[in-house]
């Protein structure tokens, strides 16, 4: 998929038929409503003028109308549920082949730099899917409608009444083309500043949740919630801003309409004192007129739609672009010593989408068994540098360089520990196999064996969604025992004992130091109490790194 443009089009091609059978119905259906609206004002008004006479009430013709009547009647039902069938049948075809390519592309790609497990970053991605998705239902279906009940509305006119055509041309050119893109503009302009406050809102949302325990004793959490009360009055105030100015345009929309329908009306009174209109006529006109500015007034949502279409399309195809497949930039050197280490020299990061760089010739050297810690606020690259080590992230400059063991050596825990919906033994096991001893070893290492004793079926019990549901300390030292059960030589922790209390994570980490004597441990942490003398520390500031 080397163009996300292109591959839409081919998918719409793929489905024209359905496609344009959608738009021949909604076209068919648009006529059909405007024109029985017209006929009816027609024979209405025909119908009352012919009643003032007896003569010409007993000549005129009521059937040959009420017929049409009829029968646009039933051709505007037909073609709406017709088009109803063909426009979402060729959307959902469209949908499913584009979702099924979009989503095996970007399972592909090294989407850790862009790090679409954070908020903004994935529900930027489904919106802009979703945007992409409604193109042809909610932007071509709708704009084809318009163009030809313009050009439709514009012959009528012709063959009716020539001399009307000036009167309308400048009118309906603002309200078909000129304040339909106004309104796009308008639309384009904020959605990407509300996305962005949306997700700092839901962000500062669930900050306030997760820390809401320290909060609590620093007496902060009434600061907190004060914070998020503002972020999110100031997010409703910006949208309800931008929908007034959208809602301010689509008004414009219609008061220009209004005035080429009583500009319709006017002149066609004018032909009637002239003689060279009917009377009739000159009621038909106004309700054609009335018709046609409904459908063209969904012109203006029509062409937003496409505009985000178009610029998701482009934001999409700008992150395929940016973002490569992983490459292991790592290297792995083999000794005749035992001895393992882990060699980082002159490691240059930067995410993509930051301006400033993470890492800027950053060095590490550390040989042999033992624990480094990783200390330093929240941002400064903790989890990042575990990332680069484990080869999630490629380095842009600089080089890892490994000496002892392989890749498949090391093995990284993460900060969300992800539980499956399979027994307790299958949580722990994954892709290896494991004796029951070991599984108990490994529990009882990280204080979960008497846990593991008291569920209903032990080892055997479901976990996950709709089963036994561990808690968060629970599910982190699950992790643990995974690692322990892996056996690598070395591990990258991130926040391991996160949640958990201090006595806990005081007696877990004295039991792994033990199990893990002749393994390189990389510990992520906030917490300093844990570090014993033995143990190296790095600590971690913006740009400034160091090793103790």
């Amino acid at each position: 998929m080397n163009n996300v443009k292109r591959h839409y089009l081919k998918l719409l091609r793929q489905e024209y038929k359905m496609a344009l059978l959608g738009v021949l119905l909604a076209v068919i259906t648009a006529y059909s409503g405007i024109a029985l609206l017209a006929v009816s004002g027609w024979f209405i008004s025909a119908a009352a003028l012919a009643g003032l006479s007896a003569v010409a009430a007993h000549s005129f013709n009521f059937f040959a109308p009420g017929a049409i009547v009829r029968g646009l009647s039933m051709s505007r039902t037909a073609g709406r549920y017709g088009e109803r069938l063909s426009s979402h049948e060729a959307t959902f075809r469209i949908i499913s082949n584009l979702r099924a390519d979009l989503f095996r592309l970007i399972s592909r790609l090294n989407w850790n730099e862009q790090q679409l497990n954070r908020h903004e970053t994935s529900s930027r991605l489904l919106q802009d899917i979703q945007n992409i998705e409604a193109i042809y239902l909610s932007a071509i279906l709708p704009a084809a409608v318009s163009f030809l009940v313009m050009v439709a509305y514009l012959v009528t006119l012709y063959l009716v009444l020539p001399a009307l055509i000036p009167w309308v041309i400048i009118p309906l050119i603002f309200a078909t083309f000129v304040m339909p893109w106004l309104y796009s503009h308008r639309v384009l302009q904020s959605e990407s500043t509300l996305h962005k406050r949306h997700s700092e809102q839901w962000l500062s949302a669930s900050a306030l949740l997760s820390n809401m325990r320290t909060l609590t004793l620093f007496k902060r959490l009434k600061h907190s919630g004060e914070y998020l009360q503002k972020q999110a009055q100031e997010s409703d105030n910006y949208e309800s801003m931008a929908v007034q100015r959208q809602q301010q345009i689509l008004l414009l929309t219609q008061a220009i309409l209004i005035i080429m329908t009583v500009l319709i009306f006017w002149q066609g009174l004018l032909a009637f004192q002239q003689g060279q209109l009917e009377g009739a006529y000159a009621f038909m006109l106004l309700l054609l007129t009335l018709g046609s500015a409904e459908v063209l007034l969904n012109n203006c949502p029509a062409l937003a739609n496409l505009g985000l279409g178009l610029a998701a399309l482009d934001r999409l195809q700008d992150n395929l672009t940016n973002n490569t497949e992983t490459l292991d930039k790592r290297t792995f050197t083999q000794t005749d010593s035992s001895t393992i280490g882990l060699h980082i020299n002159q490691l240059n990061y930067r995410y993509p989408q930051q301006k400033a760089d993470i890492f800027k010739q950053f060095n590490l050297r550390y040989d042999g068994p033992n624990w480094i810690w990783l200390n330093g606020s929240s941002g400064v690259g903790k989890s990042t540098l575990l990332s680069l080590i484990y080869g999630q992230l490629a380095p842009s400059a600089g080089s890892i360089e490994f000496t002892g063991l392989n890749a498949d050596e090391i093995r990284f825990m993460p900060q969300r520990i992800d539980i499956l919906r399979a027994t307790l033994r299958d949580n722990l096991t994954l892709n290896i196999t494991a004796s029951e001893q070991a599984i108990r070893h490994a529990l009882n290492i990280v204080e979960l064996g008497e846990w593991a004793k008291r569920l209903p079926n032990g080892l055997d019990t479901w976990l996950g969604e709709g089963e036994w549901q561990p808690s968060g300390g629970e599910r982190k030292r699950i992790g643990l025992a995974r690692l322990i059960l892996q056996n690598p030589q070395l591990i990258l922790l991130d926040e391991p004992t996160a949640g958990m209390d201090s006595t806990l994570a005081a007696q877990i980490y004295s039991q792994l130091r033990a199990h893990w004597a002749d393994k390189i441990v990389l510990c992520s942490s906030h917490e300093h109490d844990f570090i014993t003398t033995r143990d190296k520390r790095l600590e971690l500031t913006a740009l400034k790194k160091t090793v103790s």
